[in-house]
């Protein structure tokens, strides 16, 4: 989570040794894009994961899986510390899908053009600048479109407002397991299953 008082990490130690640590932003939208391959194994997740996010060190399976599981835990899916509960809260936008009503709103909003930040800006900035898209951008309408109750009423109106953000809707719809819920419930399913097996003495490899 961003922090005024503190600067942004771009460092990790690792068995007592200091490494560069990668949170681009596009990096961390890579690593989402990995947990969602099916055609990949969950250990093999794992080391790809770290190599992307740690690439000059090496490590055992169980220091990967460990490593890893932090740097999600702390840097990727830490929710604010201000007592709200977040996990129910529906989701209405997708990282792949709406990518380009993302960079369009990014440089109607802030003048930043994202592709010539990739490698630069770290996640965590990108997030805090992500949440504070005003309504009046194109992503944020479109997420106002998916969020909205339909109409209703039988007036004439009220019919032809809910068909036309029927129409929108339809337009705009996601796939529920695209969602970022769902990708973080897999995640931890996932670090969870790796940790009991290292315990147990299984093979990570």
């Amino acid at each position: 989570m961003l922090s005024l008082k503190q600067p942004l990490d771009d460092k990790i130690r690792i068995n007592g040794q200091e490494y560069d640590l990668d949170l681009s932003f596009d990096n961390v939208l890579r690593w989402y894009d990995l947990m969602d391959d099916k055609k990949i194994d969950d250990m093999l997740k794992i080391m790809l994961a770290f190599e992307m996010f740690v690439p000059d060190c090496e490590a055992d399976s169980p220091t990967m899986v460990q490593t890893v599981n932090a740097i999600v835990k702390e840097y990727i899916t830490a929710k604010p510390d201000d007592g709200q509960e977040t996990s129910n809260q529906t989701q209405y936008y997708d990282f792949n899908k709406d990518a380009e009503y993302i960079f369009a709103s990014f440089l109607q909003e802030y003048g930043i053009d994202l592709l010539d930040q990739q490698g630069i800006m770290q996640w965590e900035k990108f997030i805090a600048l992500f949440n504070g898209l005003r309504s009046d951008t194109k992503f944020m309408k479109i997420v106002g479109i998916r969020s909205a109750e339909l109409p209703t009423g039988n007036s004439e109106y009220e019919i032809a407002e809910r068909k036309r953000m029927v129409e929108l809707k339809n337009i705009y719809t996601l796939d529920p397991e695209q969602s970022r819920q769902e990708q973080e419930a897999r995640m931890d399913k996932m670090f969870d299953n790796l940790v009991n097996m290292a315990k147990k003495g299984g093979t990570l490899s």
